[in-house]
């Protein structure tokens, strides 16, 4: 006989305090060190991921003047970051309204972009706005997340059943978004958290779907669709969420050596309905393939498994010690390359603001940073890891916090509004 549950089930035991509800990695632990865990002994997985998003979107509503007098406003920027005014005129209203991609960067500083100012704006600090007028007038005005009366993070491309190893191919280094320095011949980048990605851990799309509550840094928002660039073979999705209770720790920024990127984390839960739905969920790293492409061009080269570079190599560690003898204190290179401005001397890492990236492990020459990269074997060579795009231990961390938002009753479980359909694999 077929075993299933119901979401109505699940609700009544989370009530009563009887749910039983464990995260994909305390779920993926428990099966390597011989637990018997099945069916019969879980209601909801908790999963989650945190990566760099290019798809990512702020929209935003403020006043920026009395009304009656600006008609119309043409440009806008904020803290230096271009935004797109519109869609429509605001009618002497004096309100604006503004997209702004994650991508973009200050027209002042090109190493400060959109994802940087998210969580600025979370962490309620002032920003500067400065907006045209169709009249030629220019209007500067400073405002925190408190003075937008809407402020929504529109993730147009989130949560890719996993993604992309990264490889150099050529004889020279190349500027790319996969890189924090300028990627070397034959160094190794990669994304994806393997076996705790949400739609990893939903392969039969039996559970999330349009309307979906999710944890989008911190907040509840929603499933709205497919993202763009889905397709059934690697499916995503899109998102809208209120910037208004984020929490600055799971966004932000991360500057690469072709251009700032945005930070976010998503964490998603799947109740346990039936066996298939359980089918899904049992896997480890071992089981969720990586391809290896070409960074010039993506063609595929050969694929590995997210086992060969997670293995509870998470975190990256910090020795002071060593650096109170060092040599090189004053030409350090980390604190001006952590691509999330995460270390100085003074504190130390930021854990805050540390992606784990590995980028400082790597130019720090004393050894003064710790975590075992990975390297793979890739014709005939050991190929290392030079940077990890996906932070395994975020994405642990916001399926903890999932979790316990459901023990408290604090989530809403519940059935999708709507089925999601991809597109068809590209020829």
């Amino acid at each position: 006989m077929v075993k299933k549950r119901k979401i109505s089930e699940i609700r009544k035991k989370i009530a009563t305090g009887a749910a039983r509800v464990m995260t994909a990695q305390e779920l993926l632990d428990g099966l390597s060190n011989g637990q018997q865990i099945g069916f019969d002994d879980v209601d909801i997985i908790t999963t989650g991921t945190k990566g760099l998003y290019s798809g990512i979107t702020g929209i935003f509503s403020f006043k920026m003047c009395p009304p009656k007098t600006v008609k119309t406003f043409k440009e806008a920027w904020i803290n230096g970051i271009p935004a797109f005014v519109g869609p429509c005129p605001n009618e002497s209203l004096g309100e604006i309204d503004v997209m702004l991609f994650g991508t973009r960067h200050s027209i002042d500083d090109e190493k400060y972009g959109g994802g940087f100012l998210f969580r600025e704006l979370v962490e309620h600090k002032p920003v500067k706005v400065v907006a045209t007028t169709d009249a030629g007038e220019r209007l500067e005005k400073t405002i925190t997340l408190d003075d937008m009366k809407f402020a929504r993070l529109l993730g147009t491309r989130q949560v890719v059943k996993n993604y992309n190893a990264l490889i150099n191919m050529s004889s020279e280094t190349i500027p790319t978004i996969f890189s924090v320095l300028p990627m070397a011949p034959y160094l190794l980048s990669f994304c994806g958290c393997g076996a705790l990605n949400p739609l990893e851990n939903d392969p039969f799309h039996k559970v999330l779907g349009v309307g979906s509550p999710i944890l989008v840094n911190g907040k509840i928002g929603h499933i709205i669709g497919p993202g763009t660039r889905n397709s059934v073979s690697k499916p995503n999705l899109m998102s809208i969420t209120d910037f208004k209770g984020m929490k600055p720790e799971y966004m932000g920024g991360f500057m690469t050596s072709a251009g700032p990127e945005s930070v976010c984390s998503v964490a998603m839960a799947i109740p346990v309905l039936d066996e298939q739905v359980w089918e899904g969920l049992v896997k480890s790293d071992k089981d969720v393939p990586l391809n290896i492409v070409n960074v010039n061009g993506r063609d595929k080269i050969t694929k590995i498994t997210y086992g060969d570079v997670w293995d509870r190599n998470f975190n990256v560690a910090y020795n002071p010690k060593i650096c109170v003898d060092c040599a090189q204190s004053n030409t350090c290179p980390v604190p001006e390359l952590c691509p999330t401005h995460a270390f100085t001397f003074k504190k130390g890492i930021e854990k805050t603001r540390c992606f784990n990236c590995g980028t400082c492990v790597r130019v720090c020459k004393q050894g003064a940073f710790l975590c075992d990269l990975k390297k793979i074997k890739f014709q005939g060579r050991e190929v290392p890891v030079g940077v990890r795009q996906s932070d395994r231990s975020g994405a642990i961390k916001i399926a903890i916090e999932l979790k316990g938002m459901i023990l408290r009753g604090e989530f809403p479980i519940m059935k999708p509004t709507g089925e999601l359909e991809f597109y068809p694999a590209p020829p």
